[in-house]
């Protein structure tokens, strides 16, 4: 599950999926700013069948902080 949300991440972000790790901050990535931030959700909510609560989403700064939403719906 995590490299397949490393993939999603990455083709949102327009980036190599290699150049991402889970660890991987939004500081890390100059195309992950706010815009990149919402399509990240867009593309993990389709990909993974979840929902992220709105209020959630400004406090998600590192992809292993998406993981605890993964498991809350079919993947």
């Amino acid at each position: 599950m995590e490299q397949r949300l490393i993939k999603v991440i990455a083709a949102a972000l327009g980036v190599d999926a290699s150049t991402l790790k889970l660890d991987t901050t939004a500081d890390d990535v100059a195309a992950w700013d706010s815009v990149a931030q919402v399509n990240i959700v867009s593309e993990i909510e389709a990909e993974f069948g979840v929902s992220i609560p709105i209020e959630k989403i400004a406090e998600i700064h590192r992809i292993r902080e998406f993981l605890p939403y993964l498991t809350k719906g079919p993947s």
